[in-house]
């Protein structure tokens, strides 16, 4: 077996998407996987899994607006990202694939799925069942938020830092995940220039959204997807508490969860057991750890 990673630079929608893809050179025709990683993350989210994952041709694509890959010139509409998705998989020349997604990629990949079903064979989402949900009472006050923001850019400029380290340091304030994994994706997510240490990611993404799905949509949307769909849960993470989530796991006709030790970013810090769980789902037989 030939493993190998490489980078990546499609061309989707008229705009640069950066990836990074790991397959068997020695293999023609791998089983495909294409990962989609959560809010402020970049492809690098993925790297730890990707040697647990010898069966797959994978490719971790950095979102727009992230890592190294172009910022959108409209905004950043959950609709509009999942169709990006589907570019991706287009440019890549795939007809269809498993989809895996990390928190604001969980919620994204089930838009896919129920959007154009025949190019998902199978969903993986850790730590996410669908995306952010409100009441829809308030969404007049949501969209007063996000009309703000947009009117005020200048509070949502990047902080300087004196090096990578000081980048590093905020990440770990902000999550609790292990300093090699927030070092990660630091190392994707920062660019030097004359006055020190900047965030690369478009500083659009922490606006307020203009409007949220409501908790019935999301139920929608959830029972609307027809594929296999395995959830990972970590029991320090977000989403075991929420009381939204047994009744979301619920909508999913065809589906199997499993919760493991760890935090938010479990997939990053434990990769072993994740990959375990992927694997076993997906029936596949790695050569390598699992």
């Amino acid at each position: 077996m030939s493993l190998s990673l490489e980078s990546l630079t499609l061309n989707v929608n008229n705009a640069t998407i950066a990836a990074i893809r790991q397959r068997d050179a020695s293999v023609n025709e791998q089983t495909r996987m294409l990962c989609i990683h959560g809010w402020l993350d970049n492809a690098n989210s993925f790297v730890p899994l990707m040697p647990y994952l010898p069966a797959f041709d994978l490719v971790a694509i950095d979102l727009p607006g992230h890592g190294h890959s172009d910022a959108s010139v409209g905004g950043y509409s959950l609709h509009d990202l999942s169709f990006l998705i589907y570019g991706v998989m287009q440019a890549l020349n795939w007809e269809s694939c498993h989809l895996v997604g990390h928190s604001l990629g969980g919620g994204l990949v089930p838009l896919l799925a129920v959007s154009h079903p025949d190019c998902v064979q199978s969903l993986t989402m850790i730590e996410s069942v669908g995306t952010l949900s409100e009441p829809a009472d308030q969404l007049p006050q949501r969209m007063k938020k996000a009309f703000q923001d947009k009117l005020n850019p200048q509070h949502f400029e990047s902080r300087v830092f004196t090096d990578k380290q000081g980048a590093i340091d905020a990440r770990l304030k902000a999550a609790q995940m292990h300093p090699s994994s927030a070092k990660l994706i630091i190392d994707r997510q920062v660019q030097k220039d004359e006055s020190g240490v900047r965030w690369r990611f478009d500083k659009r993404w922490r606006f307020a959204s203009p409007q949220y799905f409501t908790e019935e949509q999301v139920h929608a949307v959830l029972r609307s997807v027809s594929c296999p769909v395995l959830t990972i849960l970590a029991d320090q993470g977000f989403l075991t508490s929420r009381p939204e989530t047994e009744p979301r796991l619920s909508c999913l006709a065809n589906h199997q969860t499993i919760t493991l030790s760890g935090n938010h970013h479990v997939h990053m810090d434990t990769p072993e057991p994740v990959s375990a769980a992927i694997n076993q789902f997906l029936k596949a037989c790695p050569a390598l750890g699992g």
